[in-house]
Order: structure tokens, then sequence, then C-alpha cells
């Protein structure tokens, strides 16, 4: 991590009307959160950094400690230190007197921190730097838009305006013409490549791309800063934005999709091939990704909402599958140009934490093009051969069910370390314990009273 310089700040603090600096990070749960500095203050967490408890990093997805590795509690909750990353300060578009940059943390011997998602992502790149390989991704982030009012059993509704699917439907996207402009003019304003805007499958689901890039921290840093952009900028025009995987059971769920291609040290695409299927290190990545996909799936599905996503004919994988043209599969080559060679990975719910994701996603590719692995389950071109109506007996199908296949993943282990998996899954069980121990739903009367 290269730690910002406070001359960054200088240069913005003759800004008429600022007066605060955000210092902000994502957490496991894939949250932002972070300290608010008066700015006459500011500075110094550019020479000293400020603390904050280890535990900010095992939050559960209600911000509490719920592991049960007796971690912030049994050790006295200690601090660790947070600095702020170089070329990340940025104005706050929704809050005109405001500043921000992301830090991430240190321990008390200044070395980043592996807890932090950030910093586990920054690892596993230093991996590609050692075989002279350079991936670039694009992240893909569909989300809902909702009233602020519920109904009367207090469920979500839809945006009012758009009552029916229209996908790629372009009156869709002129309802909320105003909102979609500001969301991207906050994104112009915080330096985040949002590309296309488009409709999706269900009634005020929408879909906004990010542009590709060899930067994979800042895509990182991107798409979980475009998650708080859009529900910041939809707040603003009295409506709601949700990244849950499955708002709606009726209705189609809401993907992370992750385009990723391989580069030389001279730029040349190396997934690049004559065969539309790519060259043989996209088939090692292929591969490499279908060894970890299922035990990656507690960070892919990051709670049991996401696994009613995961079903057949809903346009989401089932299986490892892999072919080319093809949105049924989990690992698709999009057609294009055959410099453009890329995977598209589809499996990751919208409120996946992206730092995490990718991080599975490259450890699966390394391991993939280290071990010259073959890529299975293939799917021929203009066909999904019951694909989607036949879900692999071996999916997890329930977060417990993959908490168990992820702690044990020996890949995984090489990877992010046994420790860090344990802590994962301890604090995923504690939020499901916590979850099913705080009510009983409605339904669950209405079967069995």
């Amino acid at each position: 991590m290269e730690i910002a310089n406070e001359s960054e700040l200088e240069k913005l603090l003759n800004k008429k009307g600022i007066e605060y600096l955000d210092a902000i990070f994502t957490d496991l749960c894939g949250y932002v959160r972070g300290k608010r500095f008066p700015l006459n203050e500011a500075s110094k967490i550019f020479k000293d950094g400020f603390q904050l408890p280890y535990s900010v990093f095992y939050l559960d997805a209600l911000g509490g400690v719920t592991n049960n590795l007796e971690l912030g509690w049994a050790d006295g909750d200690p601090d660790g230190l947070f600095f702020p990353i170089t070329n990340t300060i940025k104005k706050v578009p929704w809050n005109d007197n405001t500043l921000q940059i992301l830090v991430s943390m240190c321990d008390e011997d200044k070395k980043p921190s592996i807890l932090d998602p950030r910093n586990m992502l920054a690892s596993i790149l230093k991996k590609f730097d050692a075989i002279n390989l350079k991936p670039v991704v694009a992240f893909e982030l569909e989300f809902y838009l909702l009233d602020k009012n519920k109904d009367n059993l207090g469920k979500p509704l839809p945006a009012t305006g758009v009552d029916k699917t229209n996908v790629y439907g372009m009156r869709e996207l002129d309802i909320f013409k105003k909102l979609l402009e500001d969301i991207n003019e906050n994104c112009k304003i915080q330096n985040i490549p949002a590309s296309t805007f488009t409709s999706e499958f269900a009634p005020t689901q929408y879909e906004i791309n990010l542009s590709h890039t060899s930067d994979l921290l800042k895509a990182a840093d991107d798409a979980s800063l475009l998650r708080r952009i859009i529900h910041e900028t939809t707040l603003k025009h009295g409506y709601e934005a949700t990244f849950m995987a499955k708002p709606f059971l009726e209705q189609t769920g809401s993907g992370m999709h992750i385009h990723m291609s391989m580069y030389d040290d001279k730029d040349n695409n190396l997934f690049s091939s004559d065969d539309k299927l790519g060259s043989d290190l996209l088939k090692h990545a292929i591969a490499g990704m279908q060894s970890t996909l299922y035990d990656s799936f507690p960070i892919f599905i990051p709670n049991r909402n996401g696994f009613r996503r995961i079903k057949p004919d809903q346009f989401v994988p089932v299986n490892k599958s892999w072919g080319y043209n093809n949105r049924t599969v989990a690992l698709r080559i999009p057609s294009g140009k055959d410099d453009a060679r890329r995977i598209e990975h589809r499996v990751a719910s919208a409120d996946a934490n992206a730092y995490l994701t990718l991080a599975s996603i490259l450890a699966g590719v390394l391991n993939g093009i280290n071990n010259k692995l073959q890529p299975t389950h293939f799917i021929e071109y203009g066909t999904n051969a019951g694909i989607q109506t036949q879900a692999d007996p071996e999916i997890p199908t329930s977060l417990e069910n993959s908490l168990i296949r992820f702690e044990n993943s020996k890949i995984l282990k090489e990877y992010f370390g046994e420790n860090y998996l344990k802590l994962y899954a301890s604090v995923k069980r504690g939020e499901e314990n916590l979850y099913n121990s705080t009510f009983i739903p409605k339904e669950e009367y209405d079967y069995y009273l």
C-alpha cells in the first residue's frame, strides 16, 4: 500500500466550504465504514494514521461482533492503524462540505493487515507480478430501485413508475433519467469509470458497467464506491437502492459479473487465439476458476438470501459450466474481437464484497495457470444442453453447506491462509445464528401453527 502524502490534502484545502474529511474503507461484508475528521485535524492521519479496532473487519451484516473465535471480546478488542491510500482523495457529491479518502489497515509495524479485504486482494495480485502476468478486469453491478414506502407486511416495493419487465427498455431509463444522470455525474466527480446503463429483467432493476482496467485494486475500489454512490444518490431522489441478491422471489436476482482478460508486459492479450474459445492460457484460467468455484461460494454468495438467486432457468449458473457466447453458463467467453477475448464470471451476488470476490477468482486463475489445469463442463455454442434445468449435485445449496466446504478448501488456504477462512466462516455463522434466534417469520406460522 502506498500511503498518501499530506500534499494531496493541501491541494484541496483552499476549496471553499470544505469542512470535513471522511476516511473510509470496506469491511468483510462489503459495507463502507470509516471516520469523519474536521478538516483542521485531518492532516494528522497522513503522518500518524488513526486507530480503530481490528474488529471492524469481523463485523456481521448488522455491524455486530458475532464470531465464535472470541475475537473482539476476549482479546480486549485491540486497535490497528489506518493510513490514507495515495490518489484516492475525492469530493463527496452528496455532502458539499466533505471530502473523502480511502484508508487501509496496518499492524503496529505499519505492514498491511491481512484482515483488510483490500490488502488480501493486494497480496494475491503480487503473485501475478511474480509470473509476469497482468490481469485486466471490469465489474458489472445490478441493483433495484425501491420506494421508501413498504407494503402492509413491511416488504419492499419496486420504485413507482415501472410496473412491468422490459429488458433493455429505453422508456425504463427515461422514467428515472434525472436519477441515473446524477449517478453518472457523481461517478465523474469521484473518477469512477461508469460506462453503460441498462434496464434489466425485472421492473426497476438496472445494471451499470465499469470500464476495464489493469489496476485491479482501483477496480475493486470503484465497485465498492459505485454502490455507495448509487445508494446516496437514490436517497437524494426520494427512493432507495438495493444490491440484495433476491429482493423479490418472483423476479430475477441481482448479480456482480466480472470480466477478465490477461496481458503480458507488452500489452498483448494472452487469452487471444484464432480459436473463438481462446488460448491455452484462457482454458487454464477457466479450469482454475472451476477448481475454486464452489469453495468460494460463501464469498460469492455471502448470505442466505443469495442462495434464493441460484435457481435453474434464471440466467444464473447452477453448475461449473463454461462456453462461448452463452449466458446460461457460469464462465462465459463473450463474442467479439479476438484481441478482446475474455472470461465473464457470472456467479457472484451483487452484494458480495468486491475485493474478496476478485481475490477468490484470481486465486482460482493462479491455481489453473500454475498447474495447467484443463476445463470441464463445456457447453456447445447455440445450446444449453439442459444446463439451466440440471443443477450440479455438488453445488452448495445453503450458507452452512458452503461454509464447511470453504473452511476445508486446500486451494483457498494456500492463498487466503487458514486463519482468514476460519474468521470469515465464523463471522458468517454468527450472523446466521443471530438471524435464526431473532424472530420467527410470519410464513412459518402460516405453515406450522
